[in-house]
């Protein structure tokens, strides 16, 4: 485990490396712009398909840092989507992190299975319990009033988001970019 974080913190020396968080960074701060807002503060966005890749490509150091500057510089493009809370970018980190643990230097063998468990862990300990935790603290509200609508937008979104990694994984090893550009 702590090679991995090692030799991904080395993606962040080389000019591939920096090239590539880099883009990851704009990808993630661009699709931030373009949500489907739910209720209050729910909202789906497709952010999570590019730390996923960040984390597959790149491991969780690079992952971390994309998913906390996307996060400020998603917010930077668009503040009219709501106010900034350095929570989010925490809860944004620790998503990268998860990926780039569970899919960095995977084989697409078992990638369903460590894809499935990356999905599960982020669902339930960042986007349901530490984001419902952060949106209570920012609207100074009770924890259970944003619990059962974001319980029920996670049910929802769950096989989704393993549909969307999964494709984006295959694809990835498909055209061969990981052994091309890593």
């Amino acid at each position: 485990m702590l090679k991995k974080f090692k030799t991904s913190a080395q993606n962040l020396t080389t000019t591939r490396g920096l090239v590539m968080t880099a883009m990851f960074i704009a990808m993630h701060a661009v699709l931030g712009i373009f949500k489907f807002q739910f209720v209050l503060e729910n909202r789906i966005t497709l952010t999570f398909a590019v730390t996923a890749a960040a984390g597959a490509l790149l491991g969780p150091v690079p992952a971390m840092v994309v998913g906390a500057l996307g996060d400020i510089l998603g917010y930077f493009l668009n503040p009219g989507g709501g106010m900034y809370f350095f929570g989010f970018t925490v809860s944004a980190m620790l998503g990268g992190l998860v990926y780039g643990i569970c899919l960095y230097k995977r084989s697409s063998k078992r990638a369903v299975w460590w894809i499935i468990l990356s999905v599960f862990l982020i669902t339930l300990f960042v986007n349901i319990i530490l984001n419902t935790y952060w949106l209570s603290v920012m609207y100074n509200k009770a924890y259970h009033i944003f619990a059962v609508e974001r319980i029920i937008k996670n049910f929802v979104a769950f096989p989704l988001h393993v549909i969307i990694i999964f494709a984006l994984f295959m694809l990835i090893d498909r055209t061969g970019v990981r052994k091309k550009y890593l």
